[in-house]
């Protein structure tokens, strides 16, 4: 997943991410840098965990877009 590709396709491809792949994208995303210890991501429902992740790409996207990265 790349936070390039069609907004559609990211949603599309963010719901369809079980809690591992969740929580091992979450913890390896690099920009922004976010830092969630795993008791914190293992409080969050399956439904937030995907929120936060399409937040963040939405983010990194709109920052790329901008030149900040």
């Amino acid at each position: 997943m790349t936070t390039d590709e069609p907004i559609e396709q990211m949603i599309i491809r963010v719901a369809e991410m079980d809690r591992a792949q969740l929580v091992s994208r979450l913890q390896s995303f690099s920009e922004p840098r976010l830092d969630f210890d795993d008791a914190f991501l293992a409080d969050l429902s399956v439904e937030r965990l995907r929120h936060v992740l399409m937040a963040a790409c939405l983010q990194a996207r709109k920052k790329r877009a901008s030149g900040e990265f």
